[in-house]
C-alpha cells in the first residue's frame, strides 16, 4: 500500500511539472505570435503581475495591457527559455528576449520570471529584470 501511495504522489508530481512546462511553452508560443486571446487563456481572471521595473497589475485585463504596450513597443520582440525548473505550483523561467529597440538596434535582455499557478493557470508572475537595461532598450 505504502508504495502504492508513494508511486501515486510521484506520478502527479510529475504530471504537474509537465504541465507547468506546457503552460509556459504556450505562453511563449503566444506573447511571440502577439496572440493575446491564447495569452489571456493563460491567466487567471484575479491574476497578479509585478516587475522590477516597480509597476504592480492587478486581473487578467491590466496585464493584457501591460503586454500589449509591450508588444507596441517592441514590435520585433522574441522571448525564448533559457532554464525552467518548476514543483508543479511555482515555476522559476530564465528567459532570453531578443529584437530590435525602437532605433532600430539588436538587443538581447536576460531576465528571470517566478510564476505560480493555481488550478493549472497563472496566478501571480513576477519578472527580475535590469531596469538601467530596459530603458536602454526603450530608449
Amino acid at each position: 500500500m505504502f508504495s502504492l501511495v508513494a508511486v501515486q504522489g510521484v506520478t502527479e508530481v510529475t504530471e504537474a511539472r509537465e504541465a507547468a512546462r506546457t503552460l509556459v511553452s504556450r505562453l511563449v508560443e503566444a506573447y511571440n505570435a502577439k496572440d493575446l486571446d491564447t495569452i489571456a487563456g493563460l491567466y487567471r481572471e484575479d491574476a497578479r503581475y509585478w516587475s522590477a521595473l516597480g509597476d504592480w497589475q492587478g486581473g487578467r485585463p491590466a496585464i493584457l495591457s501591460h503586454i500589449k504596450e509591450l508588444h507596441r513597443r517592441l514590435p520585433n520582440e522574441q522571448m525564448a527559455v533559457r532554464v525552467l525548473v518548476t514543483d508543479g505550483d511555482t515555476v522559476v523561467v530564465e528567459f532570453v528576449s531578443t529584437g530590435r529597440d525602437p532605433s532600430g538596434r539588436p538587443y538581447e535582455l536576460d531576465f528571470t520570471e517566478v510564476i505560480d499557478l493555481v488550478d493549472g493557470k497563472i496566478a501571480m508572475v513576477k519578472v527580475y529584470l535590469d531596469p538601467d537595461e530596459v530603458a536602454r532598450i526603450m530608449g
